[in-house]
């Protein structure tokens, strides 16, 4: 038998190589909520992906979920298959992430629907940002204690990072802020609200060997500020020269008279009642002072 050229024996290795498929490491991702992800196959044999099926191993579990089978999302889970498409490359799209996503997929290659698969597995570790104030939003303000937990939801489901992975508060200066390290991967900030903390954005972050690999943000908005300097029952009027009454006016259900029109800001639900019964005139126009009060301005003819 004729020697065989060492360069063909190369190349020919080369070939296999490349049809059979090698596995590799699992490739680490993060997602935060909400956020969308597509997480990469990278063992693509046919780029329609007709040869492609995703299977899913759930946090915490032994077994495993086919998600993708020749290239179609399955149907059988029709909230979750809305959620999942096929991208370039045969890619799965994870949108509106939750933390129910994180798991283990696996990307896998068959050449026939009933034949054996097709080279090793392309594994990604999807894992989730989130962060959580265990203070009730609605009772942020100044001089209340704050907590915030973040927290990186990963495949092994103790909120425990692989040793390379870390996660810190970015300092805010001029704060009284302490943190507490309670896992590798999970960590809380505990701050006594100041004025200054009004919209005030606090940032986590994942630091995977002294990269930022992502970060997630909690803004610190206070429900309860005091803007009105009034009685919700007293009147102000806006007309050019006039002071500010505690009493309303005399009200006409005319038409305006020559001697003009008072513009005055009350309580909406004053106004509505003035205007449903015929007492004021006119459009009414509502408008907000702070977040969550309504006021409106009523036409009232003089």
């Amino acid at each position: 038998m004729a020697d065989v050229p060492q360069s063909f024996l190369g190349l020919l290795v080369t070939v296999l190589y490349l049809l059979t498929g090698v596995s590799g490491e699992t490739l680490s991702m993060f997602s935060r909520v909400g956020d969308d992800v597509s997480l990469p196959c990278n063992n693509v044999v046919y780029p329609d992906c007709s040869s492609t099926i995703w299977i899913y191993n759930r946090a915490g579990s032994t077994g495993t979920i086919q998600k993708v089978t020749l290239g179609k999302i399955k149907s059988d889970q029709t909230e979750r298959a809305n959620r999942l498409s096929l991208g370039s490359n045969c890619s799965l799209h994870v949108s509106d992430v939750r933390a129910e996503d994180v798991g283990l997929y696996t990307c896998r290659q068959f050449l026939t629907e009933t034949g054996p698969q097709h080279g090793g597995d392309a594994d990604v570790d999807l894992s989730v940002l989130t962060i959580l104030s265990t203070t009730p939003v609605t009772d942020l303000k100044p001089n209340v204690n704050m907590t915030l937990r973040c927290s990186l939801l990963t495949d092994t489901g103790n909120r425990t990072c692989q040793s390379r992975f870390s996660l810190s508060w970015v300092p805010k200066t001029g704060t009284n802020a302490q943190v507490t390290q309670d896992s590798s991967c999970d960590i809380t900030l505990s701050v006594t609200l100041q004025k200054k903390d009004n919209n005030r954005k606090w940032t986590c972050t994942l630091t995977g060997k002294g990269n930022v690999k992502i970060s997630i943000d909690f803004t610190s908005t206070f429900s309860d500020i005091e803007e009105k300097t009034t009685d919700s029952d007293d009147v102000i009027s806006t007309v050019p020269g006039s002071t500010a009454s505690t009493a309303r006016p005399a009200l006409s259900t005319t038409s305006p008279s020559s001697s003009g029109i008072v513009f005055n800001t009350i309580s909406l639900h004053s106004c509505i009642v003035d205007c449903m019964s015929g007492t004021a005139w006119g459009q009414s126009q509502m408008y907000y002072l702070g977040q969550h009060k309504a006021y409106t301005v009523c036409v009232y003819a003089v």
